[in-house]
């Protein structure tokens, strides 16, 4: 897991990281709808959306194996948990063959990230993330999720 902002300078990522962070500086997502847009085919891909958060303990902790998830907010404030991969977890949802996602109940323990306009938070495969929870209160935010084939990453 990684958290930033994107007008800092950080620690040297690999590049369909750096290419992926690029992508989320230069496009204007002020006006940009809800949906897919592809960034290098099906092995990275942007994900607009504009989720209500909830409250922390409402959701399932969440992860991915063929992907690696950039979460970007762009509008609002968010909460998002986090805590290590943990393979001993039983799945309560197991989505990975079809959609890439699983989900696994409750657990103790779970970090708190807090994401304001411009922060991004990277979860590898595996990494469990809770994403948009209410900070305070509920509201609509606008985020950009960028998948990353892993092997990508694994190429570098």
């Amino acid at each position: 897991m990684y958290l930033g902002h994107l007008h800092q300078a950080g620690l040297p990522l690999p590049a369909a990281i750096e290419t992926a962070l690029q992508y989320l500086r230069n496009t204007d997502f002020s006006c940009m709808e809800t949906g897919r847009y592809p960034i290098d085919g099906e092995r990275m891909f942007a994900l607009v959306q504009t989720p209500l958060t909830q409250a922390w303990d409402e959701g399932k902790p969440e992860f991915h194996a063929r992907y690696l998830d950039i979460q970007y907010l762009y509008e609002g404030e968010e909460l998002i948990g986090y805590a290590p991969a943990n393979e001993t977890l039983a799945k309560t949802h197991d989505q990975l063959l079809e959609r890439d996602i699983a989900f696994v109940s409750a657990i103790e323990g779970e970090s708190r990230l807090y994401l304001t306009p411009g922060m991004f938070a990277i979860f590898y495969p595996g990494e469990l993330h809770k994403p948009c929870r209410a900070s305070h209160q509920s509201m609509t935010i606008k985020k950009v999720v960028i998948k990353i084939a892993k092997e990508l990453i694994t190429e570098a």
